[in-house]
């Protein structure tokens, strides 16, 4: 018996993390037109303020065994897009995301493991030039040769990740984000 499976009560097994799943070998490209990042924050403690980003590129490595070895994307800093123009004004400068000195927001990733619930990557993300660790959950997976999509959730701890400016109860220390990716087999 593989020690991560566990007989129940009935004599089913259940799996903790023994499987991967398996995609389409090859390089697989972020199609940037059907793809979005939504970030939202707490503000003042009980308002949300979701925004916007725009993905510029990315890459998914699937490896010979079927499973996802390296993942590669990249976002634009200068895109965030709230319903407040003053507001993304000041996300994108100095205070927070500094646009114009760090352009662009990276997530990277090795391997991608299957999970009870979808899918889980472990990788950094890279903000305003300071690179912190980000745990990723993957659900709503779908392949074929040629596309696929998928739904990603991930919380970023503003204060690693260097975008702290005001403090946690005006704007909350946490960002969640939320990626709908559809990507495409590179020829």
């Amino acid at each position: 018996m593989n020690a991560g499976n566990q007989p129940t009560e009935s004599g089913h097994m259940t799996e903790q993390q023994t499987t991967q799943a398996v995609f389409p070998t090859g390089t697989w490209v972020v199609d940037t037109s059907a793809t979005t990042v939504t970030v939202t924050v707490r503000k003042m403690g009980f308002l949300t303020v979701p925004a916007n980003l725009t993905v510029t590129s990315g890459t998914i490595e699937v490896g010979e065994n079927g499973q996802i070895v390296k993942v590669d994307v990249a976002v634009d800093a200068s895109s965030y897009k709230s319903k407040n123009a003053k507001r993304n004004e000041h996300v994108t400068g100095s205070d927070f995301l500094d646009a114009d000195q760090h352009p662009v927001i990276t997530f990277r990733a090795g391997a991608v493991t299957a999970t009870a619930d979808g899918h889980r990557a472990s990788g950094t993300v890279t903000i305003k030039g300071q690179t912190s660790p980000v745990d990723v959950a993957v659900s709503d997976v779908e392949f074929t040769d040629a596309n696929g999509s998928f739904t990603a959730a991930a919380t970023v701890d503003r204060k690693t990740a260097g975008v702290d400016k005001l403090p946690a109860f005006i704007i909350g220390r946490t960002l969640d984000l939320m990626v709908t990716a559809t990507v495409e087999r590179s020829a």
